[in-house]
């Protein structure tokens, strides 16, 4: 829901949205209603179609010019199934020169292509807010979380005319019980530790 500083926000800080798909309205008003609770200064958005050989999505954020590009494949069949780091957990097996740690991986299924617009917006405006000072933590884990976040809440988001979620201080685990507001009425997780070769590459 939002807050009254949220509020103050709007009125301050539109961000600036250009969608040259001429799809994907539903998810755009999400990620509008998103980045209105947050300082977004001069930031901007660009929804387009991406070429990128092998990857269902393509984003990335750029501090110099202000700019964050989120592009989705065309001619995708849905639904469809990614899976993303989420966390990490202590190695067992540890080879000699290798890291201490596993990625544990999670895996969603997504629906529709709104639902990759929704999920690269939360991992690329993870990275944003970081690099803005308005959050810590800038790892590809929290930002992976944060896009889970923002897509469970887009399943059980009910239009524009409908309030969003805060954006938490810390994105939670999707792995994990998520926090009963965010909750949709059904969700499906599978997720474990995984090898890094099963790790679907969508992020520059």
């Amino acid at each position: 829901m939002r807050t009254a500083s949220s509020a103050v926000l709007d009125t301050v800080s539109v961000v600036e949205i250009r969608n040259f798909t001429g799809r994907f309205e539903r998810g755009e008003a999400f990620v509008r209603a998103k980045a209105a609770l947050v300082d977004t200064g001069s930031l901007s958005v660009h929804i387009k179609f991406t070429r990128a050989r092998g990857r269902d999505v393509n984003g990335y954020y750029r501090w110099d010019d202000q700019r964050m590009v989120l592009a989705i494949k065309q001619r995708l069949r849905f639904p469809r199934s990614a899976a993303y780091g989420v966390g990490t957990t202590a190695r067992t097996d540890r080879r000699l020169g290798g890291l201490p740690y596993r990625l544990v991986w999670h895996e969603e299924r997504f629906e529709t292509a709104d639902d990759l617009l929704v999920f690269v917006a939360g991992h690329e405006f993870w990275h944003f807010l970081c690099h803005s000072g308005q959050r810590k933590r800038d790892h590809e884990t929290k930002a992976n979380c944060h896009g889970f976040a923002w897509l469970r809440e887009f399943h059980a988001w009910n239009g524009p005319d409908s309030e969003v979620a805060p954006i938490p201080l810390i994105p939670p685990r999707p792995d994990q019980p998520a926090p009963a507001v965010l909750a949709p009425a059904s969700v499906t997780v599978a997720g474990g530790v995984r090898e890094a070769d099963r790790q679907l590459q969508l992020f520059d």
